[in-house]
């Protein structure tokens, strides 16, 4: 989890959408964080569990998606520790096959739901088992191994900010681009702490890249080349850990937010 960095601008409203995405618009609803409940994003394919973390003194949410492949399979993209109430979700809706570990920090919850779900490969970058010695990794989510086995998701590596190890997913029956941190934004829902510090910081109802991650981009050359392969596809949605669900021009924010922090895309 990262701060976001001091900007001025217009904001954009941002927050989870309600259930099911069947083209009509939807407004945005509180988070539902007291019992982690899967909260379906796309009709039959794609839900989401937010849960409360703490960093820095303040409150966020914290995401896990879930991913219903074309094999019926599921992918959990950030995996929480699994309670049982989410156990028994998750087998209701088909067989866990993939524990996404998408940077080089969310990691704590994988060694957990490595455990209850045994069958599960888990995939992820190399550098996030230095971070955690019981973070187990089948496959490194930038290997090919990987992309040929799930052929509907697409990856899509965050080159230039090494210390972060990002790989954005491109899921592409539903358009949607999984990310993590790279961006972020707090919203009216959210806890008071995030909020204070969000309006201090310029990213509350706006995506920013967070503080740590602008500071320490190491090549803002091959961040642009990596944010324009992103802007490419056809995403419809932007699923992002730390942020609500953002559908109605979620590329052109996430570019924004990136030209902020001095990447030209």
């Amino acid at each position: 989890m990262s701060a976001c960095a001091t900007e001025i601008g217009a904001s954009i409203a941002l927050g989870l959408r309600a259930p099911l995405d069947d083209g009509r618009p939807r407004p945005n609803v509180p988070p539902r964080m007291a019992d982690n409940a899967l909260i379906p994003i796309v009709a039959e394919r794609i839900w989401s569990s937010e849960r409360p973390v703490w960093f820095s003194g303040v409150r966020l949410r914290a995401r896990t998606t879930v991913v219903r492949l074309d094999d019926g399979g599921l992918l959990l993209h950030s995996p929480a520790p699994p309670s049982e109430a989410m156990v028994e979700q998750l087998r209701a809706l088909g067989p866990v096959r993939w524990l996404v570990v998408p940077n080089a920090f969310h990691h704590l919850g994988a060694p957990a739901a490595a455990v209850r779900f045994p069958e599960a490969k888990v995939v992820g970058p190399a550098s996030a088992r230095s971070h955690n010695p019981a973070l187990r990794l089948d496959l490194d989510l930038r290997d090919a191994g990987f992309a040929a086995q799930v052929p509907e998701v697409e990856v899509l590596p965050l080159e230039g900010v090494p210390f972060l190890a990002e790989t954005v997913l491109f899921h592409r029956p539903t358009q949607t681009l999984l990310g993590t941190d790279i961006v972020l934004a707090a919203a009216p829902e959210d806890h008071w702490t995030w909020r204070g510090a969000a309006r201090l910081l310029g990213c509350f109802q706006r995506l920013s890249v967070p503080h740590d991650v602008r500071q320490k981009i190491s090549d803002r050359s091959a961040a642009a080349r990596s944010l324009q392969a992103m802007l490419q596809r056809p995403a419809r949605r932007l699923i992002v850990a730390h942020a609500g669900v953002v559908d109605e021009g979620c590329l052109d924010h996430l570019a924004a937010a990136w030209r902020r922090a001095g990447v030209e895309v």
